[in-house]
């Protein structure tokens, strides 16, 4: 298939995917192929299988542009270790380094960079918020110039700064218990998924949203089921089918699952339905 065509890299994509199939080791997108094993015995037999399901497709590699048998990787903009992934610090340096944007558009730059990696910031949707407001009602490319306020500078400052205080985020491991901690204030919502590993928490990923008109005139109650309800929905390719538990601050919320389904709000039920159904 020819690389201009539209659907040319989801062809491409189906049929790597084909290829590894049923390798649970092998992590790939289009070109790029990452091998993960805990020993270099164990490694050595990923390679060999992998080579013989390139060679059984008629697929060759660049050995030049290859790296094998190392702790530590550069993978699709993030750092793999053993004990986690992390920013990439070439792209990190970028965006702390990014000038004060002049124009919508250059914002607009700004904002799609650092949310490339927003899992990894505790409070983006917080920080962000002043800035997303000069973007209502613009256009894509909007050249206009942006007026400034003393708060706006000091959240842009901010959200480069969060960034370069970015958590290592570790890997999900099906033997160490989930926890989900909420929060809810009154025009964002955020949660952190961890794990308990080593007598510690290890963080797994961010989560914050900031809340629309409607939502922020919702009760407090409301606004945390509300967390719990989204940040479910953002961590379920991880929280599918495993047993974790809930932290929030709204004691009410304990009691919310057993309550009649004719007290609870259409809203209300949806999202209690919708919890309910995620953790059993």
């Amino acid at each position: 298939m020819s690389f201009w065509l539209r659907n040319a890299p989801s062809t491409f994509q189906r049929f790597i995917n084909e290829v590894f199939f049923g390798l649970d080791f092998v992590f790939s997108c289009l070109d790029v192929i990452l091998i993960a094993s805990s020993t270099e015995d164990e490694h050595s037999e990923h390679l060999k299988v992998v080579f013989s399901r390139l060679e059984q497709y008629g697929l060759r590699i660049n050995l030049g542009k290859s790296v094998m048998g190392v702790n530590q990787l550069e993978f699709l903009g993030y750092v793999i270790t053993p004990e986690g992934s992390k920013p990439l610090p070439e792209k990190v340096n970028v965006i702390l380094n990014y000038r004060l944007p002049e124009t919508i558009h250059e914002l607009r730059t700004f904002l799609g960079l650092i949310n490339f990696y927003r899992r990894y910031i505790k409070y983006a949707a917080k920080n962000q918020a002043v800035l997303h407001e000069y973007l209502k009602g613009t256009k894509k490319k909007d050249k206009s110039k942006i007026p400034w306020t003393k708060e706006a500078k000091e959240k842009f400052e901010q959200c480069k700064k969060d960034l370069a205080n970015a958590t290592l985020l570790s890997f999900p491991n099906p033997d160490s218990p989930l926890f989900l901690f909420n929060d809810a204030s009154d025009y964002a919502v955020g949660s952190v998924l961890q794990k308990f590993e080593e007598d510690c928490w290890k963080p797994l990923a961010f989560f914050s949203k900031k809340l629309t008109n409607a939502q922020k005139r919702y009760s407090t109650y409301d606004r945390e089921l509300l967390g719990i309800y989204l940040s479910i929905k953002q961590f379920k390719h991880i929280l599918e089918g495993r047993q974790f538990t809930i932290y929030a601050d709204q004691k009410p919320l304990m009691f919310a699952f057993q309550q009649k389904n004719e007290k609870a709000s259409p809203r209300q039920l949806r999202h209690l339905q919708y919890i309910q159904w995620r953790t059993g």
